[in-house]
């Protein structure tokens, strides 16, 4: 359709020796929830009363106070931070995408131990011209040092409210199963388009 805004995810995976084993290439992404309503609200309305969301913890926590629209959205977690960024999850089989998901069902945590995987810094691509689209691309890499396979089943993204460190969640795909190997990467790309 023309003169909308989409969201894609791709996933690639990587061998012990860096070489590309998998790429899912792009997969449209059907995940917004609520909370990023919320907070385009607030910033476009900068609205007093400050607008709430729920965030991670299923708390009703403030996502944009009056004049506090510069410290609200922040996505470029550092290495090893999995409280927001690009995060990754096990889903354990317990739900479905739904538009009032406020978490993952599972999420990994980083780490090198059973379970776990590095979390490495998110990084972006600023906008660009790709052929009649403008593409924005957010990333992040996941490493496994924990000696065993870990098989990631949901992804997503969670803001962070620098004010009050509070975490709301905004996108999560669930997505087929993909195993990471001891020693494997495994790198989250979420996409944003418009077309002319």
């Amino acid at each position: 359709m023309i003169g909308m805004i989409k969201t894609y995810y791709r996933i690639l995976k990587y061998d012990q020796k860096g070489k590309l084993i998998k790429d899912t290439g792009l997969i449209v992404s059907h995940s917004y929830v609520i909370q990023f309503l919320e907070i385009i609200e607030g910033l476009f309305s900068r609205s007093n009363p400050a607008v709430t969301a729920t965030d991670v913890a299923n708390a009703e926590s403030i996502i944009v106070g009056l004049n506090n629209t510069n410290s609200y959205g922040r996505v470029d977690a550092a290495v090893g931070d999995d409280t927001y960024g690009i995060v990754i999850g096990t889903n354990a089989g317990v739900s479905a995408e739904d538009n009032e998901d406020y978490a993952l069902d599972t999420k990994i945590l980083n780490g090198a131990g059973g379970g776990q995987l590095n979390y490495q810094a998110v990084t972006f691509v600023v906008p660009r011209a790709v052929g009649p689209n403008i593409d924005f691309d957010v990333l992040r890499t996941f490493v496994n040092a924990s000696g065993g396979t870990i098989t990631v089943k949901e992804i997503g993204i969670i803001i962070k409210n620098t004010d009050d460190t509070k975490y709301h969640l905004l996108l999560r795909d669930v997505v087929a199963d993909e195993p990471v190997d001891d020693a494997e990467t495994l790198t989250v790309i979420y996409t944003l388009r418009t077309t002319a």
